[in-house]
């Protein structure tokens, strides 16, 4: 499971070199080098996923090298972003036009790369048992463990956290007593603002606590408990599966759910922290789905209610609480005030001592009440906030909370920095002042990663966020959901991101996407294939479009003739069904803009074999085919696909024969088969694509795969086709 994120990472980073490689300047040997490693990890995950259940603290390796393999794409996925202006994206936002002409950026990418390839070989070095070649070969006493990990975490902690060192000692005594009983929870209650969280949280990153416990998982219930969505977390957590797992974890049933959840946890030793419970039922209901588990697993409750505590776990005491003495109040406020003094007393006059005792009287010993006090106090200047749209404890991804704040106008111009930077700014202002507290931070230990608020903040912010719900907004996502209110003050002249909306006959009359004049990445659901030409139509008027997804529920007697006019795209995705019948005017796809770059096709169900179609397409460098057809044979002809070099194609089922021409498919340096159930064979025209440099098979036949293996020195009958790729990964 984890070996195929890493080799996510790694296509990522192959299409970066050979993509970006003129942009890349001083950092290319990093980027190279980064790339390297990952494989050598790759390899050494390939073991690791058949046995990773006999060493727990194993996993944790494992997790962490999952955890740098998703922060290289982040990287990746970052640079490219900005060297879309260098490729001639004349729309892109004003924010970045200038971006290399500082050097500062590629800078910052060669640091970002180089921390996450440190980190990396740091694991290597630490994993002397397990044998990581450096010839890519995977080794067959990966499990020969020698030596055990110590793991030190350094998650994030509340800093001035006052009167909680008795109470810190006093929960990990209760945690870490061993206890062979079934649901051994430990409560901690408490008014809202007193600390629980800080408590809980404080407790759950100590390094011991995480030595003794095989599992860790935390989840933040607040007064909409959801069950299916703890479960899930928690198991996503635990299994770390697939994206095939995955799916097929989210579409269990509650029973279903339960079970599997009650199997992953059984065998462990586990702590899972449930935040800010607020009825028995929540507890009554989850209940079932935590096992006995290994000798001293338990689970931790923050709650504002004292029966909830004691209903729990009879056997246990709840950790109650305090509120703060007026010295420690005093100390708390100080700290927050002047956070750069090391006493706060010594830096204000008598007269701020004496108004700020009499304030800070008023807080009546709640540390939430006390920190913001002594926030607004220490600032003088405002600092921009974000509309608190997100559920109770909800963790809000650091990029998305910033393009709020620009989409709000929080964010000014300004010749120094660009928005985004400008917005980290005020972020970490924010922290410091604890309005936001940090959630996550990245593999670095310095960025944000995620945030929350507390409640009662968020009620505040909630209630001003009412009375003005967007001026400015630059990105607007919409993941398939119904009954979508747009506020009054949408301007969508400003939109150059805009994902996903479904297309109507009232839009189209109104040439409402005229207005999207900006407009630079765009995906549309269409209910009815009557409405996709004359929606193309318009939207080929948008001179500043780059990538186009279209969603279709009706794929009958669509016509797409009017993409054969976007001059400018370079991506394109169609998902849905398409009705190919054949056509006097040709095939549905022959329409397609030649310029593209990108093509992906999902739950197409062609009936026509699509390839001498999008063989053609003559700037097209990479491919993805999910679910796209459903024909029994595919052929690639001479001279097709001139500069494709990435070709991915999964999930076609009735594909039995596919032929490759001598002279088809030139350029291409990747290859990808996944879940194509029915191939009988690779086709013998791969020996004469020379570029080839590696291929993926997953999830393909047995019969298939042994046919170009090599076994004690014997070679499979089509291993001639593949002998000249360096690099062929089988995956099961």
């Amino acid at each position: 499971m984890e070996e195929a994120i890493v080799s996510l990472a790694v296509e990522r980073i192959s299409d970066l070199l050979i993509h970006e490689a003129v942009f890349l300047k001083d950092v290319k040997d990093q980027v190279e080098s980064l790339r390297a490693e990952l494989k050598r990890m790759q390899c050494f995950l390939k073991d690791a996923d058949r046995n990773l259940e006999q060493d727990a603290r194993f996993q944790n390796r494992v997790s962490e090298i999952r955890n740098l393999a998703y922060d290289a794409e982040d990287v990746i996925d970052s640079f490219i972003l900005k060297t879309a202006y260098q490729r001639g994206f004349q729309g892109i936002v004003k924010r970045f036009t200038s971006i290399f002409t500082k050097p500062y950026h590629l800078n910052k990418i060669g640091l970002q790369v180089k921390a996450i390839k440190t980190k990396l070989q740091n694991i290597s070095e630490n994993l002397p048992a397990f044998e990581i070649p450096d010839d890519g070969e995977g080794s067959s006493s990966i499990f020969k463990v020698q030596q055990q990990f110590r793991r030190t975490y350094s998650h994030v902690e509340e800093e001035d956290v006052v009167s909680l060192e008795v109470s810190t000692k006093d929960v990990m005594t209760m945690l870490m007593f061993e206890e062979d009983r079934p649901h051994a929870v430990v409560p901690i209650v408490g008014m809202g603002g007193l600390g629980k969280t800080t408590l809980a949280r404080k407790v759950y990153n100590h390094v011991d606590v995480r030595r003794h416990f095989d599992f860790l998982a935390w989840f933040s219930i607040s007064q909409q408990c959801k069950p299916r969505e703890v479960l899930l977390s928690v198991l996503k957590k635990v299994l770390s599966p697939s994206n095939d797992e995955r799916e097929k974890i989210e579409k269990m049933d509650e029973i279903e759910l339960r079970r599997t959840h009650f199997d992953a946890l059984k065998e462990k030793r586990y702590l899972v922290v449930l935040d800010d419970i607020w009825r028995s039922e929540d507890w009554d209901i989850l209940k079932p789905a935590f096992p006995r588990g290994r000798k001293g697993s338990k689970i931790l409750f923050t709650t504002r209610n004292r029966n909830v505590a004691s209903r729990a776990d009879s056997c246990n005491t709840p950790m109650e609480l305090s509120f703060l003495t007026d010295d420690e109040s005093w100390n708390l406020l100080c700290k927050k005030a002047f956070p750069r003094s090391k006493m706060g007393s010594q830096c204000c006059s008598e007269e701020f001592v004496k108004l700020g005792k009499e304030m800070v009287k008023k807080c009546g010993g709640l540390p939430l009440a006390i920190v913001v006090l002594g926030c607004l106090l220490a600032t003088k200047q405002s600092v921009a906030q974000g509309r608190c749209h997100y559920p109770e404890d909800w963790e809000i991804p650091k990029k998305e909370l910033i393009r709020l704040w620009i989409a709000e106008g929080f964010i000014p111009e300004n010749e120094e920095f660009f928005m985004e930077d400008l917005g980290e700014i005020f972020l970490e202002e924010l922290i410091d002042r604890s309005l936001v507290q940090v959630s996550r931070r990245d593999y670095t230990g310095t960025n944000v990663e995620t945030c929350r608020v507390h409640d009662l903040l968020r009620d505040l912010c909630t209630k001003k966020a009412r009375e003005q719900k967007l001026k400015n907004l630059y990105t607007l996502y919409i993941k398939f959901c119904d009954d979508i209110v747009i506020p009054d003050g949408f301007t969508s002249k400003n939109i150059e991101t805009l994902k996903f909306i479904e297309v109507d006959e009232k839009a189209i009359e109104n040439n409402a996407v005229l207005r999207w004049t900006n407009i630079q990445s765009l995906g549309i659901a269409f209910t009815r294939a009557e409405y996709v030409k004359p929606t193309l139509i318009l939207l080929a008027k948008l001179q500043r479009l780059r990538s186009v997804s279209l969603r279709f529920s009706d794929g009958s007697h669509l016509d797409l003739e009017p993409l054969s006019q976007y001059y400018h795209l370079s991506k394109l995705k169609l998902l849905g069904p398409i009705k190919d019948e054949p056509h006097p005017n040709g095939h549905v796809l022959k329409f397609l803009p030649s310029n593209i770059v990108k093509l992906t096709l999902v739950d197409c169900e062609l009936s026509q074999d699509p390839m001498a179609v999008l063989e053609k397409l003559c700037h097209l460098r990479i491919l993805h085919l999910k679910r796209a057809y459903i024909g029994s044979k595919m052929v690639c002809s001479e001279n097709g696909f001139p500069k494709l070099d990435y070709l991915q194609m999964s999930s076609l089922f009735e594909l039995e024969e596919w032929e490759i021409e001598e002279g088809a498919m030139p350029c291409l340096r990747e290859l990808e088969l996944v879940k194509v159930e029915s191939l009988r064979m690779l086709p013998e025209g791969l020996r004469y694509i020379t570029t080839l440099e590696e291929s993926n098979l997953r999830l393909m036949p047995s019969s298939l795969e042994e046919r170009i293996k090599v076994i004690d020195g014997r070679e499979g009958e089509d291993f001639y086709k593949v002998r000249h790729i360096p690099s062929i990964h089988i995956i099961n």
